[in-house]
């Protein structure tokens, strides 16, 4: 499951024009191995996790026939550093670089890969933009999940900005 934030889900809808909701699937626990994160979303309905949708098949909903991403220039921050995770100080300085843990868990390398070289200092900038577009995410997590008053899917995606269609 491709985990997305309300900044991955804007760049995604106006580059597709499609709405949101069309976008997302709120993943349950079930879908995970590892449950102890406090990032979960509390829903009327139990504690989910926003991520892309996917194909029957599973393979990404951006995966064109040729093998090409639809949304390659709008694609979410973790494909944006893939296969690469930069772990930063609290200054944003590159401390350590780790293989992605869909490589290590899976041993296999993305061979959806299409796009240029990036440098070193690209890569830092990029985990640089998602760990702030992470923590961001976080706060309205943490906000709604303080809410006393739950919701469903649509009422998540309201409260992140997204009218529902």
């Amino acid at each position: 499951m491709i985990e997305v934030t309300q900044h991955d889900l804007r760049r995604l809808v106006k580059h597709l024009g499609k709405p949101a909701g069309e976008l997302v699937k709120l993943y349950a626990p079930s879908d995970f191995e590892d449950t102890d994160h406090d990032d979960w979303v509390n829903l009327s309905y139990g504690k989910r996790k926003i991520g892309l949708r996917r194909k029957q098949d599973g393979s990404c909903m951006f995966l064109s026939k040729d093998r090409q991403c639809i949304a390659y220039e709008a694609r979410p921050m973790s494909c944006r550093i893939f296969p690469i995770d930069i772990i930063l100080d609290d200054d944003n300085n590159a401390d350590d670089l780790e293989l992605s843990d869909v490589v290590t868990e899976k041993f296999i390398r993305c061979k959806y890969h299409h796009g240029k070289a990036v440098s070193f200092r690209g890569m830092r900038r990029k985990a640089v933009q998602s760990r702030n577009e992470t923590v961001s995410y976080w706060k309205k997590v943490s906000l709604w999940n303080r809410a006393s008053r739950k919701g469903r899917k649509k009422e998540f995606l309201e409260f992140l900005g997204f009218r529902h269609s």
